[in-house]
């Protein structure tokens, strides 16, 4: 139903423009101007009021995914390891501190969640499975990024940009926590465009012609992040 409410609503529109189209025509003709440079001037005019971000949108975006978008390690686990010496074989994801522990939710079965509370003002939430076994720490910060702890010295957050005409950037990072750093990062770009039908709540999410879901060609580099944080939170490596 959807989509024929907006096959409806093109051919309306479509319509609508070629008889404005054909007005100005008739108008340039009666006060001695060409009417053909009158009529593709309001026809244009009439499909700019909609499409204009489109091409502005594409350009951005593709010039984004081709230069921006990737993986990046900004510094190998090897390096790591020698500014640290000793630290790699102690760090444990479920090495958490229970020193600042505040307090223990259950839910169904054997699952759980524990808070924690940090010095700083963060607040850690353990959560556990069905089984009992711990399998996520989410953090929280003030700040409202969305980050998951991984082990004693880094965590996994997750930060948008606003660009121009609808593209937002996504980078994943893997960060160390004692000074802030990302060792590594997988970039992506894509629209805020929901979906057709999904999810609109601004007149903006109904271009879905302008819907991008990720940067396509560089798929791959999120496997080689995701098998990296794997690396970081498990201590051990994977092929994805």
């Amino acid at each position: 139903m959807l989509a024929i409410a907006y096959l409806f609503f093109f051919i309306l529109y479509l319509w609508i423009s070629v008889k404005l189209a054909r007005w100005a025509a008739g108008w340039g003709k009666e006060w001695g101007y060409s009417g053909r440079k009158w009529g593709v001037a309001v026809f244009l005019l009439m499909l700019g009021l909609i499409f204009w971000d489109w091409l502005p949108m594409e350009i951005l975006y593709r010039y984004q995914c081709e230069n921006h978008a990737g993986f990046f390690q900004d510094k190998t686990l090897d390096e790591w390891k020698a500014e640290n010496p000793g630290v790699w074989e102690t760090l444990s994801m479920h090495a958490l501190p229970e020193e600042y522990f505040v307090k223990q939710k259950h839910g169904q079965e054997r699952s759980k969640r524990r808070f924690y509370q940090l010095p700083d003002g963060t607040e850690l939430i353990a959560h556990y499975n069905l089984a009992g076994e711990h399998d996520s720490t989410r953090m929280l910060r003030d700040d409202g990024k969305n980050r998951y702890w991984l082990n004693q010295r880094f965590y996994w957050e997750t930060v948008w940009t606003k660009h121009l005409f609808h593209v937002r950037e996504v980078e994943d990072r893997i960060v160390d926590i004692k000074n802030g750093n990302a060792i590594a990062r997988y970039v992506d770009f894509r629209t805020n465009i929901s979906p057709l039908g999904i999810g609109t709540s601004d007149l903006s999410d109904y271009k879905f012609w302008m819907y991008k879901k990720s940067c396509g060609t560089k798929r791959h580099s999120r496997k080689y992040f995701s098998e990296f944080m794997h690396l970081i939170k498990y201590k051990e490596e994977i092929k994805l």
